[in-house]
């Protein structure tokens, strides 16, 4: 999407230093994690570079290399060769054009260069990279041609491609989209030898004008659309800044002389643009430091990543010294003390001093840095109810395993990534936990359930009895089952490595068909089988009369119960016109009158929900037309 007024078209400018572009030519293609080679294939990194210019270019000689080693170590030096305008060309590392085409097959037009090459230090790593290009005999300070950088491929076999908005190479190949197919293994995807349309240059974002205090950093931004990718050269006013020529520029101990309008001039080789100015001005005022974002006192888990800020005004900018209790922190003097993966030793109080020659301000927190979460089984149900046809028949679906956890934490925990395994206890044969960003809260109690899904679950235990907001957690897993003979729960956390560092284990014995085990809050044990009425045990609505399926399903809380809602007894007064249900309501629930005007009809809702008044009395009040049958009400309460 183009900016309104953020930029204006310009003619190239005449500067005292030649503006450094990337040109004509744009890397389109990287492969950089390749699916396992199998025989007859054999498999490689690769990339495709591609001229977008009008005229050929002799790539005899040019150098490249990935995001290390420069034009000096490990660099390849290209053989001779010449790029067509509009042509792509394949770089394989250590794979001949032979090879290339009987991995890709079909993929790889007849007329498509494939070049190998061949060089210690140039593998692409799957966790991210780039590629660098330079003319011949590039100095090692030289700037490239062309730079581009791509993320973590992981697992994922597609090329990255450019993202058809942006330019930057974050898009995925998609077989029979964008001219990419299959390889002939099947299992790599890409478009060899197929490039994208360019990309118009346009500016999507620029930073605003700023007043800048006397010796601050200051830092402008451009975030630019555009393929092949554009070089930057930032200017003040019609000067250029002297290698400025990034998609930032930065001004450190900022003085009047630095004052003024500055913009940036992109350029791809097929176009150019300047954008608008950001004027800078200077803060003339002396003033003393004041915080404007403190530190918070702050609860983690050992093992987490830890980032405590501030943010301070002054004039001029203040500097920072930090302090773990009365010990300073000497190696850190900027706004962001980063504590990375804490202890528990390194619970207490931490300080930042904020000073300039105008005063000195202080802010303190205190950061907990808690042992291993504690979470708790509170309840498995292994021994599934003995069922008829009439079960599967009016739900749909079978009773399945399931277990629940609490959490005794002082803090959130997030369970995405966990991995969860029967009494085998082996991690290598767990089943991860995929919910993304799925948290148990402080004294949340969240179900895990073998199969099933939360609206099967909700049906088998009943919407109306189960907590609102209770959390419902599909798995599945080959020899996972939870055997009625007597079995067992294993749960680690998302870096736990070894078998036996599990953050939570249940074991239990045999049970009895449709009873679930339980956790008593009052006693803080585990293992009892649950009994009707006993610590919000009910029996399950979705079972059949007379068929045993007693639990709690999110019903125990950190140390106390979940009752169900009790059912009212409703009393009717008929009156000219409307008729009054009233009935005595527990607190915290929420009531919905619903009325039907057939014995066999169904149940209509009336009128909106409500909560009982402070005395616990509730009302609904509806209208009849005289002389007519009112019907059949009933209440339900969430």
């Amino acid at each position: 999407m183009r900016v309104p007024n953020l930029f204006s078209r310009v003619a190239l400018l005449t500067a005292t230093a030649a503006l450094p572009v990337m040109g004509q030519l744009a890397v389109t293609e990287v492969h950089s994690a390749a699916s396992v080679a199998t025989a007859p294939f054999v498999h490689a990194d690769w990339w495709e570079l591609t001229n977008y210019g009008a005229e050929s270019v002799d790539l005899t000689g040019w150098l490249f290399n990935d995001t290390t080693g420069g034009t000096t170590t490990g660099v390849v030096t290209l053989p001779s060769m010449v790029i067509a305008p509009g042509e792509s060309v394949i770089f394989a590392e250590g794979l001949d054009d032979s090879g290339f085409r009987t991995w890709w097959g079909a993929a790889v037009a007849a007329g498509v260069q494939v070049n190998s090459y061949a060089a210690s230090g140039i593998g692409l790593s799957s966790s991210g990279d780039g590629i660098r290009l330079w003319r011949p005999g590039a100095a090692a300070d030289a700037i490239p041609v062309v730079s581009v950088d791509f993320g973590a491929a992981g697992t994922n076999t597609a090329t990255f491609v450019p993202d058809s908005v942006t330019g930057l190479l974050t898009g995925r190949s998609v077989a029979g989209a964008g001219g990419a197919a299959l390889a002939a293994d099947g299992l790599d995807a890409g478009s060899p030898g197929v490039s994208p349309a360019a990309i118009p240059l346009s500016v999507l974002s620029l930073s605003t004008n700023q007043v800048v205090d006397p010796g601050a950093t200051v830092t402008l931004q451009v975030q630019a659309a555009g393929f092949p990718r554009p070089a930057y050269q930032w200017f003040k006013g019609d000067s250029l800044v002297e290698s400025a020529t990034s998609a930032s520029l930065t001004l450190t101990n900022f003085t009047a002389s630095m004052t003024g309008e500055y913009s940036v001039r992109l350029d791809n080789g097929l176009g150019n643009l300047r954008s608008a100015v950001v004027r800078l001005s200077l803060a003339e005022a002396p003033a003393a430091p004041a915080f404007t974002t403190v530190l918070t006192n702050t609860t983690v888990f050992a093992g987490a990543t830890v980032e405590l800020a501030v943010v301070a005004t002054g004039v001029p900018q203040p500097s920072f010294a930090w302090y773990f209790g009365t010990q300073p922190i000497p190696s850190v003097v900027g706004p962001v003390l980063s504590l990375g993966i804490v202890t528990t030793n390194q619970s207490g109080s931490y300080t930042v001093v904020a000073s300039n020659a105008s005063g000195a301000v202080t802010n303190s927190a205190v950061l907990t840095v808690l042992g291993r979460p504690d979470i708790r089984f509170t309840e498995v149900s292994s021994a599934r109810t003995i069922l008829d046809p009439g079960f599967i028949d009016r739900n749909g679906f079978g009773a399945e395993d399931w277990w629940e956890i609490t959490s005794f934490s002082p803090v959130p925990v997030l369970l995405t990534g966990w991995r969860i395994d029967d009494s085998s206890g082996n991690l290598t044969a767990s089943v991860t936990v995929t919910n993304a960003d799925l948290y148990i809260q402080p004294g949340e109690s969240v179900i895990f359930v073998e199969r099933l899904t939360p609206a099967q679950f909700r049906t088998w235990w009943g919407t109306n009895e189960l907590p609102a907001g209770l959390k419902i957690v599909t798995y599945t897993g080959s020899g996972l089952g939870l055997s009625s003979a007597g079995d067992g729960v294993r749960l680690w956390n998302a870096t736990a490595t070894a078998n036996g560092d599990t953050s939570a284990s249940v074991d239990f014995p045999a049970g009895e068909p449709g009873v679930s085990f339980n956790y008593d809050p009052d006693t803080g044990i585990f293992g009892a089988l649950s009994v009707d009425g006993v610590n919000g045990v009910y029996q399950a609505p979705g079972t059949l009369v007379g068929v045993t399926e007693l639990g709690s399903p999110g019903r125990i809380r950190a140390g106390s119960v979940v009752l169900p809602p009790t059912p009212p007894v409703l009393s009717a007064e008929r009156n000219d016109g409307s008729v009054r249900i009233s009935f005595t309501a527990q607190g915290g629930r929420t009531y919905r009158l619903q009325r039907r005007q057939e014995s066999d009809g169904a149940w209509v809702g009336q009128g909106a929900a409500l909560q009982p008044s402070a005395d616990g009395r509730a009302e609904f009040q509806v209208e009849v037309s005289a002389g007519s049958p009112v019907g059949l009400f009933r209440v339900t309460a969430e």
